[in-house]
């Protein structure tokens, strides 16, 4: 199914799939939510319904991209959520999706009841050295050797396939959603408002570091949930979906909404 969403100047297309509980995707920074199917495939085939926005500029999602902050976008989110229906929802944001997800849950707890964390981030930063390959990574007019050694050092556990990633960046909504971020006191998101709090975190990943996960978890401490997982790195669901899923879907089940 198909919905095309409206939440001010901001126009977001929309699919949908399964029955069952609403769950809520965001992909990663730049990334359209197709990054998600196989992950989202497993969610439906276990009896869930998943909503997959894609994020304003990109696929057929619109809006404007300058002079925003998280809030606009988790205000895209919360339109989604409405016009979808299921609410409260649960979201699931994995890496830049993730500070969307908790703003989103901070802003609109009546729409959200819990959010799922892939890769945790917003304190602990990358080492300059992982901070610069995630540039060249990004950067389309590199030579695709070069961005594949970048990628696999910024964002992939050993041994996994990265190709997926060396392909649909999209620049402009790359440099909003991160001018977003600077523009949004982490305060405003970190804790997820008082929803309840799933954290899966690689334990292989140097862009986010595990450190976010575990100060987070830490900080509001009996709401949320913590599991590392060896061998994954940045790219979580990407990476693993069916372990992502497994985690994921067994913490549903104790936490119905």
């Amino acid at each position: 199914m198909l919905m095309a969403v409206k939440n001010g100047p901001a126009r977001l297309h929309v699919r949908i799939a399964g029955d069952g509980p609403t769950l809520v995707l965001l992909p990663g920074m730049a990334r359209p939510a197709t990054d998600l199917d196989p992950f989202a495939a497993l969610l439906v085939k276990a009896g869930y319904r998943v909503v997959q926005p894609d994020p304003r500029g990109i696929g057929g999602s619109t809006g404007p991209l300058e002079n925003i902050t998280l809030h606009d976008l988790a205000a895209d989110v919360a339109a989604v959520i409405q016009a979808a229906g299921g609410a409260p929802a649960v979201v699931i944001g994995h890496a830049f999706g993730n500070r969307v997800a908790r703003c989103t849950a901070a802003d609109r707890p009546d729409l959200v009841h819990a959010v799922v964390l892939l890769s945790s981030s917003g304190k602990v930063q990358p080492s300059a050295e992982i901070a610069e390959a995630i540039k060249i990574a990004q950067d389309a007019s590199q030579p695709r050797a070069a961005r594949a050694e970048a990628a696999r050092k910024a964002w992939f556990g050993p041994g996994r396939d990265i190709s997926i990633w060396l392909d649909g960046w999209v620049e402009p909504v790359r440099v909003a959603q991160t001018a977003a971020a600077a523009a949004t006191d982490v305060a405003d998101w970190w804790t997820a408002g008082r929803a309840n709090v799933l954290i899966v975190q690689g334990l292989a990943d140097v862009s986010a570091p595990p450190a976010n996960g575990r100060l987070l978890k830490d900080e509001i401490g009996d709401r949320a949930t913590l599991v590392e997982l060896e061998g994954i790195g940045h790219a979580v669901p990407i990476e693993d979906p069916a372990a992502v899923a497994d985690v994921v879907l067994a913490w549903l089940r104790n936490h119905p909404g």
